[in-house]
């Protein structure tokens, strides 16, 4: 009997779960915890390299032309960052808000296929950035030191990011503790990883099979509250904060695969949006429930902030 990877737990009941985002509509047994509730699969294709086709929707990044800041506002990139938090502007900024990571603290954006995020971040004000990815087909310099790297982060230089983050990459990861433990190596002492991925929710309850967030057989596990503090602590991390930031793409994504209906259309390759097939009543309904499980921490996606331990 295979146990759980998170907590040892034996798997006693599984279920099956269709690809639908590209429509082979191919079914993968899952299984759920019943200690830590994280829902894993139970045997990884060997051919997962084909459910990541070049229309997959990270490898169709627009990459933006980086602006370097004049010197005087550089001078004054500490005091620039703060107000940034005030003012929002980018997406990304209402993530770090929490820990009012500086521009000069050395960042790394864990998964990050070609790089748009650090190019943005680095539009924002943040200096000291790069990416790495150990899939692209290759690396990456957008000059002003902005950079993916090819690499495993066990290669990566130990002891020397202030910050480090994933943006629902944790999720494709087949050995979760072990990254985990090769980010807390690369971190300073007290410095943190952030992690956003999907977790179990109220949209699981509800659509079962059919939710959006299980994306097999691309996501080997979808983590719970429980199992994140399991794997934090073994691999010498606290939470500090989970905020929680599901969107209404969890009730019309299942909608739709409840419908037997791709998020990929077939002839053009593109992806389907919410307005093909919900009124603008049924959208605002969606993006409604969404903020309210938010706010009860039952929405399908969370942000969680871990400290390194110091020992």
């Amino acid at each position: 009997m295979k146990k759980c990877e998170v907590c040892s737990t034996e798997l006693k009941n599984t279920f099956n779960a269709r690809e639908m985002m590209l429509g082979t509509r191919k079914e993968f047994a899952y299984s759920q915890c019943t200690k830590c509730k994280t829902i894993q699969i139970i045997d990884v294709p060997e051919d997962i390299i084909a459910y990541y086709p070049d229309y997959y929707y990270s490898f169709k990044q627009e990459i933006p032309k980086l602006k370097n800041l004049p010197i005087l506002k550089r001078l004054f990139k500490n005091f620039r960052m703060k107000k940034r938090y005030r003012r929002g502007g980018y997406e990304i900024l209402r993530h770090l808000e929490p820990l009012h990571i500086l521009p000069s603290q050395k960042i790394l954006d864990i998964g990050c296929g070609k790089g748009k995020l650090i190019c943005d971040m680095f539009n924002a004000g943040f200096t000291n950035i790069q990416g790495v990815d150990k899939f692209i087909d290759q690396e990456y310099d957008y000059g002003y030191n902005v950079k993916v790297i090819k690499s495993d982060l066990s290669e990566l230089e130990k002891g020397s990011y202030d910050f480090l983050m994933m943006h629902h990459v944790f999720e494709h990861m087949a050995e979760p503790l072990q990254e985990f433990r090769k980010c807390h190596d690369l971190l300073k002492n007290n410095a943190y990883l952030m992690v956003r991925i999907p977790v179990i929710g109220k949209a699981w309850e509800i659509y079962q099979q059919d939710w959006v967030q299980l994306d097999a057989p691309r996501h080997f596990f979808i983590h719970s509250e429980e199992s994140m503090k399991i794997l934090a602590d073994n691999a010498g991390f606290t939470i500090t904060k989970i905020v929680y930031d599901s969107t209404s793409f969890q009730f019309w994504g299942s909608e739709l695969y409840r419908r037997d209906i791709p998020l990929v259309k077939e002839e053009t390759k593109e992806y389907v949006a919410a307005k093909d097939f919900f009124s603008d009543e049924e959208i605002t309904s969606y993006e409604k429930s969404a903020a309210d499980l938010n706010r009860e921490n039952r929405g399908d996606q969370a942000i969680f902030y871990l400290q390194k331990k110091v020992k």
